[in-house]
């Protein structure tokens, strides 16, 4: 187990993951309230809500096909370069509902891809008996952690600087995510476990 968290490659992906789990902090604390602020109906914010979902449903239902065709490394770069572009958007285009859409809709991207990527990597790295660690080390360090960190820093910059910062660091943490991913995990790394069973392993 240690042999393997010691791997360049493993250590990039987590930190990556950690910086795309700080990403959505603010979106999962402050988006209602932003949304609000804009003058958005509690309606429209709750399909706001739904269409993400729903995208991020469709995603998943689709992207045993997608490794197969794009494989894993390209899958996550698209998904941290959507984020960046995900939460800029959100930043300064609130004013514009097909702005926002747009925006839930990259939460296929954001999460469904980003999320059935990093398992099915997790999953061919840290194989057999280490596949549950591994699994459970993922889940402490993107969603807990980098969860944390993200809820935490949202809420003071939210009160000092306002949204649009807010959500402009948020992008900057996918950009962190995007930078490491594309230096310090290689395409072979990553296109080895593009399998199916990989992806259904991780998503049920």
């Amino acid at each position: 187990m240690a042999t393997i968290i010691r791997q360049a490659r493993v250590r990039a992906l987590f930190a990556a993951c950690f910086a795309m789990s700080a990403a959505h902090g603010a979106l999962y604390v402050f988006y209602s309230i932003h949304l609000s602020d804009h003058h958005y109906s509690k309606f429209l914010v709750g399909c706001l809500w739904s269409l993400g979902v729903v995208a991020e449903i469709v995603v998943f239902f689709f992207m045993a096909g997608l490794l197969r065709r794009f494989g894993l490394r390209t899958l996550l770069l698209v998904s941290f370069s959507a984020a960046v572009l995900r939460f800029l958007l959100i930043a300064w285009g609130a004013d514009w509902l097909s702005v926002m859409i747009f925006a839930q809709l990259l939460h296929g991207l954001t999460f469904g891809a980003y999320h059935a990527a990093a398992i099915a990597a997790v999953n061919r790295w840290f194989p057999g008996h280490c596949q549950a660690r591994g699994q459970a080390l993922y889940s402490s360090l993107s969603f807990g952690a980098g969860g944390l960190v993200g809820g935490l820093l949202s809420g003071w910059t939210w009160d000092a600087w306002g949204a649009a910062p807010t959500y402009a660091i948020s992008s900057a943490f996918a950009l962190v995510g995007l930078v490491v991913v594309a230096t310090w995990v290689k395409k072979a790394d990553l296109d080895a476990c593009a399998g199916a069973d990989s992806v259904d392993r991780g998503v049920t």
